[in-house]
């Protein structure tokens, strides 16, 4: 028997709690068995509350279909919440619309998402928002902080509540969108700038230069200097590598990393290496 179709229109008031639930709470509840569903089941109940107002019934079991384990990028993943909350109210109006299909595409969407935002967030426009504060903070400054926290805050805010209206805007075509060949070309681009912000970054705020030196009757030799003819800054990328690999391939924590370097210094000191 097909639905009925309906006129049931979704109040821009409950949209923007939709929207601005699951930027507060996506990773508010945050269990290994279902990681970001909590966040997600929050975001969608003003969205049930209007859809169908006089039927709890209808309210508990739609809310109940999105506790399922979810995981995505927490900012960008608004694009699946917005996707999401149109095919909800298509559904509710009575479209062609399945409990599987939703959640089919939800499931698809995670990864590619998450692959994006990973690549956009971590590995590109944080380190550029932290190497500026860096340099903000010298001498003790607070204003790296303080840019630091308006600057996350204001662009998590704005690709949250931007990417969910997309998707809002879209629909299940977005899905195809998200998908499409272009994606892996997005990804390869914005792994390769954010190994590129890094390099700098290491470059310019680590530092380990060697003040060991051998001197003859001839002449002195300042080892330093010749590691720097060989390969400027060669010592600090091979700190941040040590530290990569103890923390991906060790899987230690980063306060025994920070004990490592300690050690490290602090055996190189006593030696006069450093």
């Amino acid at each position: 028997m097909e639905n009925s179709i309906k006129d049931i229109q979704v109040s821009k008031k409950t949209l923007d709690k939709t929207w601005w639930t699951w930027f507060k709470y996506c990773l508010g509840v945050f269990g290994f068995e279902r990681l970001e569903a909590p966040g997600f089941a929050m975001s969608m109940i003003p969205l049930f509350k209007e859809l169908y107002k006089d039927d709890k019934e209808k309210q508990v079991a739609s809310i109940k279909r999105h506790t399922t384990f979810f995981n995505t990028h927490p900012y960008l993943g608004g694009l699946i919440n917005g996707i999401v909350a149109s095919m909800e109210i298509e559904k509710a109006n009575g479209g062609d619309i399945s409990d599987e299909m939703i959640e089919n595409l939800k499931v698809g969407m995670m990864g590619p998402v998450a692959g994006i935002g990973d690549s956009l967030f971590q590995a590109t426009l944080y380190p550029i928002v932290f190497s500026v504060a860096i340099g903000l903070s010298t001498g003790g400054s607070p204003l790296g902080a303080i840019f630091v926290v308006l600057t996350v805050f204001t662009l998590q805010l704005f690709v949250t509540r931007f990417t969910f209206y997309q998707g809002l805007k879209l629909g299940k075509e977005a899905f195809q969108s998200v998908l499409g060949d272009t994606m892996e070309k997005i990804q390869s681009a914005m792994a390769v700038l954010g190994l590129t912000v890094m390099g700098a970054v290491t470059a310019q705020f680590v530092n380990f230069n060697l003040t060991l030196s051998y001197k003859s009757k001839m002449n002195e030799v300042n080892f330093q200097e010749i590691l720097d003819g060989i390969f400027p800054n060669i010592l600090p990328i091979c700190l941040v590598l040590l530290g990569y690999y103890l923390l991906r391939k060790k899987n230690i924590s980063a306060i025994k990393l920070i004990l490592v370097y300690v050690v490290i210094v602090a055996g190189c000191a006593v030696l006069g290496i450093v």
